[in-house]
């Protein structure tokens, strides 16, 4: 398309957007053609909100992240004794408002969409390794419920996948009300076997059911209240019962937690290195190596079992209560 049309069609200034499509051009985002024409290329089209492997709204994000990041030095320095007190860079940005109250407020609601939205595209980017690769069909007969799962993204999958498996979407009213809107559009065919649960994992436990998932969960949190998040879902296992879902397939299924985290260790790309610095901008939060994981799990009532590494950035941490 001609810059000519670009401009008239998104109302921007022809000279302007012609100068930054330059620079865009030159990092290999768009290509520039003769006589002022600029085509998209495999760079350029992720940012498309048609395209099926778009990343508009995980961009869209760096807004947030953007603006704590350039607190990360005060992030550093300790501003009062106890360190439970100290605002996050996000929170210091932000008027003293940290991100998760932030994005449920009235007016950010744009953004919490945008937020949402951004999460589903990073499944859809660096989750494809935790679907091909962790075993799932384990579970094909069972109660899952996906604790914080967003949208349900991967949930869908999941049920799209097995078709004897039931499932649990659990998260903030808010986000309930967007996936019940999501999936009576895009997953018609699943709300037989799928129900949408209103609830705040540090306060109500889960509905029982035979697998708890969370994940990208317990980075954005720091120990203490990652600590709390395993104890609320431990809370809704009644080790009396080796199911506790009361479905007729789970009688002789143990309940069992998963995490799906990004595992730091000694050969770990430096992406999640970065990841570790947003979730500490942003939300106090740590990307955490497996001894730390385990930890976590000691002090909220569950054994640590196994860690399968998928290809990405994921792996799938498994335990039991105790």
């Amino acid at each position: 398309m001609n810059i000519c049309e670009i401009a008239k069609v998104t109302k921007t200034d022809e000279d302007k957007l012609n100068r930054l499509l330059r620079v865009a051009t030159s990092k290999g985002i768009f290509r520039a053609l003769d006589n002022g024409v600029y085509a998209n290329n495999s760079q350029s089209l992720v940012l498309s909100k048609d395209d099926p492997n778009t990343f508009r709204n995980l961009i869209l994000l760096y807004e947030e992240i953007s603006s704590a990041a350039k607190y990360l030095a005060y992030d550093l320095k300790l501003h009062t004794d106890n360190k439970k007190e100290q605002m996050t860079a996000f929170a210091k940005a932000h008027n003293g408002i940290e991100l998760y109250e932030w994005l449920s407020l009235p007016e950010n609601k744009e953004r919490l969409e945008i937020f949402n939205k951004g999460m589903v595209e990073q499944d859809n980017a660096s989750g494809k390794g935790l679907y091909q690769d962790y075993d799932w069909s384990q579970y094909c007969n069972t109660k899952f419920v996906d604790i914080a799962g967003g949208i349900g993204g991967f949930l869908s999958q999941l049920l799209t996948s097995y078709p004897t498996m039931k499932g649990v979407l659990y998260e903030l009213p808010k986000v309930i009300e967007m996936s019940e809107q999501s999936w009576s559009i895009n997953h018609k065919q699943l709300l037989n076997r799928v129900q949408f649960v209103r609830g705040d994992f540090f306060i109500n436990p889960p509905p029982p059911a035979d697998v708890y998932f969370l994940r990208s969960i317990l980075h954005n949190w720091p120990d203490e209240q990652a600590i709390k998040i395993l104890k609320t879902v431990r809370s809704a296992i009644s080790l009396t019962n080796d199911s506790s879902s009361g479905h007729e397939m789970a009688t002789y299924f143990k309940p069992k937690l998963l995490l799906a985290e990004r595992i730091i260790n000694e050969q770990s790309q430096s992406s999640k290195y970065q990841m570790d610095m947003i979730m500490m901008c942003l939300c106090d939060g740590k990307v955490r190596t497996k001894s730390e994981i385990e930890k976590l799990l000691d002090k909220s009532g569950w054994k640590f079992m196994k860690i399968t590494s998928c290809r990405g950035e994921f792996s799938v941490i498994e335990a039991f209560p105790i």
